[in-house]
C-alpha cells in the first residue's frame, strides 16, 4: 500500500469516516474537491470501492497484473519480462539480459508454480540466449496483450520500446504500479 493510502486510511481511522462525508458548509470550492478526492481515495484503498483507478498498474503477491480492473491475460514467460521491466524503470540492454537471471527465475518459479527446477532454468536459458529470438518474442506478446487492454492513445506509456542499441523499457510513470 502506498504512503498515501496509509495516510488515507490513518486519518479515517482516528476521524472516522463521517468526518470526510460531512458538510458544515464552511469550505470553498478548492476544499471541497480535495475532501471529494480524498475521500474517493480512502474509500478506494480500504476497499469499498475495490476498483483501481484507470491506467493503475497493480500486481499481486501471485504476480497477477492488472491495469485499471481488467487483468492482464499473458503467458507466464512474457509474464516474466513484463515483471522485469516493470522492476526496471531506466531500462534495460538487450545484450545484458543475462545479469537479470536470477530475478527473471525467480519470478518464472513464482508464475510456473509445477515446473522442474531444471526446465525453469532450461527455458530461462533459452530466454536469455542472445542468439535466440526468444527474448523479443516475448516483448511482442507482452506489447500484443498491452495493445489490447489500453487505450491506443495511452499504449506508448505501457509498451516495452527503445531505439536498438539503447536501453529498453516501460516508460509508465512508476508511481502508476502498486505492489502488493
Amino acid at each position: 500500500m502506498t504512503n498515501d493510502a496509509l495516510l488515507a486510511l490513518f486519518f479515517l481511522s482516528y476521524q472516522g469516516s463521517s468526518a470526510l462525508e460531512e458538510d458544515s458548509g464552511s469550505y470553498g470550492p478548492a476544499e471541497e474537491c480535495e475532501a471529494r478526492d480524498l475521500l474517493g481515495f480512502v474509500r478506494q484503498a480500504s476497499g469499498r470501492y475495490p476498483a483501481p483507478a484507470p491506467g493503475l498498474v497493480r500486481i499481486t503477491r501471485t504476480l497477477r497484473i492488472f491495469i485499471g480492473p481488467d487483468e492482464l491475460k499473458i503467458r507466464p514467460m512474457a509474464k516474466t519480462v513484463l515483471l522485469l521491466f516493470l522492476r526496471h524503470p531506466e531500462g534495460i540492454l538487450l545484450k545484458h539480459i543475462s545479469d537479470y537471471r536470477a530475478e527473471m527465475t525467480a519470478d518464472y518459479r513464482r508464475c510456473m508454480r509445477s515446473l522442474n527446477p531444471d526446465d525453469v532454468d532450461r527455458r530461462i536459458q533459452r530466454l536469455l540466449d542472445i542468439f535466440s529470438n526468444e527474448l523479443n518474442v516475448n516483448i511482442s506478446r507482452v506489447n500484443a496483450a498491452l495493445s489490447a487492454l489500453v487505450a491506443p492513445e495511452k499504449e506508448q506509456l505501457y509498451r516495452v520500446s527503445g531505439r536498438a542499441g539503447t536501453p529498453k523499457s516501460i516508460r509508465l510513470d512508476r508511481t502508476l504500479v502498486i505492489w502488493e
